[in-house]
């Protein structure tokens, strides 16, 4: 059997200037821990940064969107001067409703598609402007090879 032993002597342990190793020890922790703030700060300006642009780009939006939404269901006053009666005749047209029945699709499943998005968003600041009747065999491409490779025996 072989032994192995470590022998240290006493003027190497000795030699080693203590307050020199705690102040390099020292120095690294307080640096490492400076630099890592630091990086918590950057990171916490730049999340509340892009946050606030998020915020007010979703404002002007939403801004945008009632604007939008006012002028479209705003009433139009018509008036009509009749030139042999000398009369004014004044009329209030109600706008169109905002999804005709395109393709076929009912207006009653239109409606009824209406209220599923309504209750699913949670809100009613949307617009539906287009109902389209899709194929019921028309699938993309990149899902039918998943469902056939999905599917495919053993």
């Amino acid at each position: 059997m072989y032994q192995f032993t470590l022998s240290v002597s006493n003027s190497y342990l000795s030699d080693i200037d203590w307050a020199q190793v705690a102040t390099v020890v020292i120095a690294g922790i307080v640096i490492v821990l400076g630099v890592l703030l630091v990086l918590i700060g950057v990171f916490g300006g730049f999340g509340k940064l892009v946050s606030g642009l998020e915020n007010s780009a979703k404002k002007r939006k939403a801004r945008k969107e009632s604007k939008k939404a006012d002028k479209n269901n705003a009433e139009s006053v018509i008036a009509v001067l009749d030139s042999a009666t000398s009369k004014t005749t004044v009329a209030v047209q109600k706008p169109a409703a905002a999804v005709a029945a395109d393709h076929g699709v009912s207006e009653e499943v239109v409606a009824a598609i209406t209220a599923a998005i309504a209750a699913s968003e949670g809100s009613s600041n949307f617009v539906i402007r287009s109902v389209k009747r899709k194929e019921a065999g028309s699938r993309n491409p990149w899902a039918r090879a998943a469902v056939a490779d999905n599917t495919r025996a053993f």
